[in-house]
């Protein structure tokens, strides 16, 4: 592993901040969307896996404390920094339509962890806005995991193409100066090139 350079590790906060603030107003708004990926995916894209997971870890770590059902799905967390140091590695940040497809992509990633954790740990109801598709969908005569399985897919299609398109507008803005400074800049300096 490479050290972190100061700023690698100034970033790993502010990734944590981003996603509690993120996190935090999802479920306070008890929104079908969850909000809190954004800093770990653009620490992990510009940053690296391990970093990137960092941030995933300490904002799963902090919901975990107003939200105690969250702690488990700190591991979706975890796995996003690697994937947004992998998805710049492989340039898909790098246009536009990439970041829903991105989104799609992730989504179902996250919803073949998340559908267990749901289902089995929690009878489908974890407490957030995603309970409410659930609930409806077993009064409708649905078996706890199919009515999981739909409520996280639908959640996760939703949730992550907003936070992919947010997060290419952000990699997009930032400047090539300070982008340079970082692990995986050159991911995002060679296509402006």
């Amino acid at each position: 592993m490479k050290k972190f350079n100061k700023l690698t590790i100034f970033l790993i906060p502010i990734g944590i901040a981003v996603n509690v603030v993120g996190g935090q107003l999802a479920v306070l708004l008890k929104l079908p969307v969850f909000l809190d990926s954004i800093g770990t995916f653009v620490v992990g894209a510009l940053c690296g896996g391990i970093p990137g997971a960092l941030v995933g870890l300490g904002c799963g770590l902090i919901n975990a404390i107003s939200l105690p059902t969250l702690l488990p799905y700190t591991i979706i967390g975890v796995l996003f920094g690697f994937l947004g140091s992998f998805l710049a590695k492989k340039q898909m940040f790098s246009k536009f339509w990439k970041a829903p497809v991105n989104g799609v992509i992730i989504a179902i990633i996250s919803t073949c962890i998340a559908v267990p954790i749901t289902a089995i740990l929690y009878g489908g109801f974890v407490g957030t806005g995603a309970s409410v598709i659930v609930t409806t969908l077993m009064a409708a005569g649905w078996d706890v995991l199919p009515a999981t399985f739909a409520s996280e897919l639908s959640s996760e299609l939703i949730d992550k193409i907003i936070c992919l398109i947010i997060i290419f507008f952000v990699l997009k803005a930032m400047p090539a100066r300070f982008v340079v400074k970082l692990p995986n800049g050159k991911h995002f300096i060679k296509e402006e090139q």
